[in-house]
């Protein structure tokens, strides 16, 4: 078997004593670049230091507005919402390349990543509400393919492996007024270009419900979010995503902070906002790497080569502090490195 990759979902919580409005800000007006490009530089070392096989961008803004505050810039545009391509940059993929080119230098190989992108549905439901202006969706989508195409130009010294949509509405939002069809038609546009150059084009959902939908696009991954809800394994079906050669990225550790607390104070009786000792005990007795090997094993049981990628749940963006998420991830690549070491094994 091909070993399972770890990747992850990008977002981190920022550096203590930085704020995201002050990333915000510093993203924004671009008067303070060596102190944003270090904290993002610093951050995305760490992601390859804690054993990340293909790391995404560290992400410390706004998933939506990050690609829709650009969008809607009327100097970056041709008319309302219609992107000028050369405006459609990620500003993070530019600042690791550094970090790219270090990394080259240092092992002789290039380094792969991850770039996340919002989708076309979760822009278009931050941009519109729920309405149903389908041209207006399939110009997000159109937008969307300006960004990809852009972050093939900024991957000087890095290897694109993987771009994912953000959609995390999609089967769970019932604010969505598009057809079946407008969302294959949507998700197609943002998704080919991708697909041309030979990379895998991925999706983040929260809910596998919409899967069959994915197969029906030029989308080839998808994400959902298996730690905290093992039962979502149930509504896939193997041969669907053979015969549409699609694959999965599953989530083997799980991101949802405030029930992770919540089973912490319960099970030792404290608060941990006040005894913040127990913080620890996230890493140490609920999410360890123990715990995301078996969760590898039982969905490798059911879905078997069809499982290409491994990932926290979501983002970490909302996590106490950086070194507990660094933990987290550090405990979810020993766990994904034991299963793939384990099948070798058993293949021998």
């Amino acid at each position: 078997m091909q070993d399972i990759i770890f990747t992850d979902g990008g977002s981190l919580p920022t550096p203590e004593g930085i704020t995201r409005e002050w990333i915000e800000n510093a993203a924004e007006n671009r008067d303070e670049d060596d102190k944003l490009f270090s904290i993002v530089r610093e951050a995305f070392q760490r992601k390859i230091d804690v054993g990340l096989n293909v790391p995404t961008y560290p992400q410390f803004r706004d998933m939506i507005g990050q690609f829709l505050d650009i969008i809607k810039d009327e100097k970056n545009c041709y008319e309302p919402y219609v992107l000028k391509e050369e405006n459609a940059k990620i500003l993070e993929l530019e600042i690791i390349d550094e970090v790219a080119k270090h990394y080259r230098e240092e092992t002789g190989e290039t380094l792969e990543v991850r770039v996340c992108i919002s989708g076309p549905t979760d822009l278009y439901l931050q941009a519109f509400g729920a309405t149903g202006y389908a041209d207006a969706y399939h110009i997000l989508a159109l937008d969307i393919e300006d960004f990809i195409k852009q972050a093939f130009v900024a991957a000087k010294n890095f290897k694109i492996k993987i771009i994912a949509l953000d959609e995390p509405s999609l089967g769970i939002n019932d604010r969505i007024k598009f057809s079946d069809a407008d969302i294959v038609s949507a998700l197609t546009v943002a998704s080919t270009y991708a697909r041309k150059q030979g990379v895998d084009m991925g999706i983040h959902l929260h809910s596998p419900l919409k899967y069959k939908l994915i197969c029906e696009t030029p989308i080839n991954v998808i994400g959902f979010e298996y730690a905290a809800t093992p039962s979502y394994l149930n509504l896939l079906d193997k041969k669907v995503l053979e015969d549409s050669d699609t694959y999965i990225r599953l989530g083997v550790s799980r991101t949802d902070i405030s029930s992770l607390i919540g089973i912490v104070n319960e099970t030792y009786g404290v608060n941990v906002w006040k005894e913040k000792e127990y913080m620890q005990k996230i890493v140490t007795d609920l999410e360890t790497p123990a715990v995301v090997k078996k969760r590898l094993e039982t969905a490798y049981s059911a879905l078997g080569d069809r499982i290409k990628y491994a990932s926290p749940d979501c983002g970490l963006a909302f996590w106490p502090d950086q070194e507990l998420a660094f933990k987290l991830l550090e405990n979810t690549a020993k766990g994904i490195n034991e299963f793939n070491e384990e099948k070798k094994k058993q293949e021998e």
